[in-house]
């Protein structure tokens, strides 16, 4: 009887890290998003901190927050979405906001611009103080690597915490995105 309670709490213990929680991160299904000011590098808002849904509205967007993302998910992020907007027939726009941590990160941002190329995505940065972090819930926390905020009229309709640009993963968002961009 003992081996078979232990046999089945170590089970049971072994069990845990996959039946814990992804990590908690950006605004939910059905919240509004919030101005914000990020500093803009590249994209349709270059040179100026214009606010993304203030400026395009009601318009289908999406925003990569990101800051501890690999440059090899993000890239391929990038290029998916810089596909879905050239696609779209209703001006769906989308934003990478990297969260810097310090003033020298900073550049970080304007050298992954400079790697994606020309791209219709917006590609900004915004300091990790920044009211927006809070506004938007963003979780700094290490082992959230990016939060993808899919909306339109300003509502979240879907959210992707750790998204990876792998075929699964580009698949849901495509979902997410048609749902929007209609």
């Amino acid at each position: 009887m003992k081996k078979a309670i232990f046999g089945t709490l170590a089970i049971a213990v072994l069990a845990l890290p996959a039946l814990a929680a992804a990590p908690e991160s950006g605004l939910k299904v059905g919240e509004t998003v919030s101005a914000f000011h990020p500093t803009h590098v590249a994209g349709p808002l270059k040179g100026t901190d214009g606010c993304p849904p203030c400026t395009y509205g009601n318009r289908p967007m999406v925003q990569v927050w990101h800051n501890h993302d690999t440059d090899a998910n993000l890239e391929a992020t990038v290029k998916f979405l810089d596909k879905k907007i050239a696609e779209s027939k209703h001006e769906f726009k989308a934003f990478t906001i990297r969260v810097a941590f310090c003033e020298n990160c900073v550049g970080e941002t304007e050298d992954m611009a400079k790697a994606y190329g020309d791209t219709k995505v917006g590609i900004a940065h915004i300091s990790s103080t920044d009211q927006a972090i809070t506004d938007y819930k963003y979780n700094l926390d290490r082992e959230v690597k990016n939060t993808v905020i899919v909306y339109k009229n300003r509502k979240v309709s879907a959210k992707f915490v750790n998204f990876k640009a792998d075929e699964a993963g580009l698949k849901a968002l495509n979902v997410a995105i048609a749902n929007v961009d209609k």
